[in-house]
């Protein structure tokens, strides 16, 4: 299957296009920057495609041939970030991706939010009733960016919202 992974080269990222390709998928990663673990994808026999997914037509250009996408790439909190570039990105770039993946027939669309869209879970563990109370503006944007997949899944995209909580594993950074 030829998958295209936006965010490939983070760390978790990474990680799913590792174990893709090692299943023998054909996979593509679209990032814009080449990113820590590069080199370890390249070797792998991923694809990297530069370029960011606040460009419509960078990620129409790599939607070419894709099937699956799983949609990783995000601002993540960072000092001295405009809330602007964390909309654009979580929100705008999220729709970008799901408007050249609805463009180009993808069979299935996986969306990576965060379980950060509870706030604070008064009685863990939270599900997905719980309520939403984003505590702050990265988690704001990426529940934000799950009303956009949304709208595309009640158009009929085959699509999928998850929320994983405290990633970690080989090659984290601790940061």
């Amino acid at each position: 299957m030829k998958i295209l992974v936006t965010g490939g080269t983070g760390f978790t990222g990474s990680a799913l296009v590792l174990r893709l390709l090692s299943q023998g998928h054909s996979v593509r990663s679209l990032d814009n920057q080449r990113g820590i673990y590069y080199e370890k994808i390249e070797g792998a026999g991923g694809e990297l495609f530069l370029g960011s997914i606040t460009d419509p037509n960078v990620v129409e250009k790599s939607m070419d041939g894709i099937e699956f996408v799983f949609h990783l790439a995000a601002a993540f909190r960072e000092l001295d970030v405009p809330d602007k570039h964390y909309y654009d990105v979580n929100v705008n770039g999220t729709r970008n991706v799901l408007e050249a993946a609805k463009n180009h027939g993808v069979e299935k669309f996986v969306y990576c939010s965060t379980q950060g869209v509870h706030g604070h879970v008064e009685n863990p563990p939270g599900d997905e009733s719980s309520p939403i109370a984003p505590a702050d503006y990265y988690q704001q944007t990426k529940y934000e960016g799950e009303l956009v997949v949304h709208e595309f899944i009640r158009d009929g995209m085959n699509a999928t919202i998850l929320r994983p909580t405290a990633i970690y594993g080989p090659g984290d950074t601790g940061r």
